[in-house]
């Protein structure tokens, strides 16, 4: 099995390369940043729109793409061409639950992210789309030091109908309580460190999209929102890069939500993307929805 990335132990080899696809260049060389794009579906047009973005960013970002059709059980038992760590809590609890697609993904994106090496990583799921030049959209973050990069990202006291507060459970008082919607993040290797090393202590449940910025806050972290309206957005991107109604269980209206979909990506036909410069979610290129009962937020599940 081929690893994706240079890897700290030679023993973590997190998934194979399609055809043709090669290692990225080593992490000393020149500081890049890192990116993972990930789908649980192969076709010819999330392809194109992967060729788009890497072709587009070339200059900036070395991508890698991560085909994840597998289940959590065959994850767990190792049939997955993933390699993750079963004995860790977070998998258990991810194998108690028996959906990746109910917010456990995280035992997939993290250790990808962490078998890139580098100080920053994206990470991008297949239905996200830039209405312009995606290098316009990633060079406003080249000097950006931000541990966590998310959309939506709220409290519990400013967002308490979130639907997955319930399941939320951590070592810290609710009012740290904090959630994002994920689709597109960015995360440091120091958040990367300090998340496994949270989860490892069993301490904390719940979906990764209130872990990942909820351990981030508790220890310090710096997070900070691409874009939007809420209160973890620098003021020089508010009301930039996406717009949609936090509070709403789809997020609509708006141009990153979680329902309804759009059927074309921006190079395909760019006249649904009515709002230029801006992410839109999801676009669904030849797949089909899942649904899920009061979805909150709850990012595709891949």
């Amino acid at each position: 099995m081929d690893a994706a990335f240079p890897q700290d132990s030679p023993s973590m080899n997190p998934f194979r390369f399609l055809s043709g696809q090669r290692p990225l260049p080593s992490p000393s060389a020149g500081g890049r940043q890192a990116g993972i794009f990930i789908t649980h579906v192969l076709n010819h047009r999330i392809r194109a729109h992967f060729d788009r973005l890497c072709r587009e960013t070339e200059e900036i970002i070395d991508w890698q793409f991560a085909y994840n059709p597998w289940t959590v059980d065959d994850l767990a038992a190792g049939r997955g061409e993933f390699e993750i760590d079963r004995t860790s809590p977070r998998v258990r609890q991810a194998v108690d639950n028996g959906h990746l697609s109910m917010g456990y993904m995280d035992i997939v994106l993290f250790p990808l992210a962490k078998s890139a090496n580098r100080e920053f990583v994206w990470i991008l799921e297949y239905d996200v789309d830039f209405a312009g030049r995606w290098p316009d959209f990633f060079q406003q973050f080249s000097n950006n030091g931000a541990d966590l990069l998310a959309t939506t990202l709220n409290t519990r006291r400013r967002d308490p109908r979130w639907t997955f507060w319930g399941y939320a459970n951590g070592p810290c008082p609710k009012s740290r309580f904090t959630r994002a919607f994920m689709p597109i993040m960015r995360v440091s290797r120091r958040l990367i460190d300090v998340y496994e090393a949270a989860l490892s202590t069993g301490e904390w449940s719940g979906h990764y999209e209130f872990l990942v910025p909820s351990i981030a806050r508790v220890h310090g972290l710096r997070i900070e929102d691409i874009g939007g309206t809420g209160p973890f957005v620098p003021w020089r991107r508010r009301k930039r890069n996406y717009v949609n109604a936090a509070k709403d269980p789809h997020l609509s209206p708006g141009t990153f939500v979680w329902r309804p979909s759009m059927m074309a990506y921006f190079h395909e036909d760019d006249s649904a993307f009515t709002q230029r410069a801006m992410l839109y979610h999801p676009i669904k290129a030849d797949v089909v929805e899942w649904e899920a009962e009061a979805p909150g937020a709850l990012s595709e599940a891949i």
